[in-house]
């Protein structure tokens, strides 16, 4: 099983993701592309609390704007390089937007 973004439930922030943080293998970055995401879902105040933040993922969502809480851009994407992921489901488990599923 591999992990998939769902990038409308994902809040793309470079300083926030944590499956960026924890994948093992360096396989999730951030990248800013032409097309933007306008229907991104980034309340993350809905998302499991184990953070600092209410939202879980450490940024500053409690008071920041409700259109964009995590920081992150509709122009911006968390990616996953599958040649260097070895499918281990850590990011999927780890997701503080519950974002990744393995399918």
């Amino acid at each position: 099983m591999k992990p998939i973004i769902n990038d409308h439930k994902c809040g793309a922030s470079q300083s926030a993701c944590t499956a960026i943080k924890i994948c093992p293998v360096e396989a999730i970055s951030y990248i800013e592309v032409d097309e933007p995401i306008t229907d991104r879902n980034v309340n993350c105040k809905s998302a499991p609390a184990t953070g600092s933040s209410s939202c879980g993922c450490d940024c500053d969502c409690d008071s920041s704007n409700s259109e964009n809480p995590c920081g992150g851009s509709p122009y911006s994407r968390i990616v996953i390089d599958y040649e260097k992921c070895t499918e281990c489901g850590i990011c999927a488990q780890e997701c503080c937007g519950t974002a990744i599923d393995m399918v």
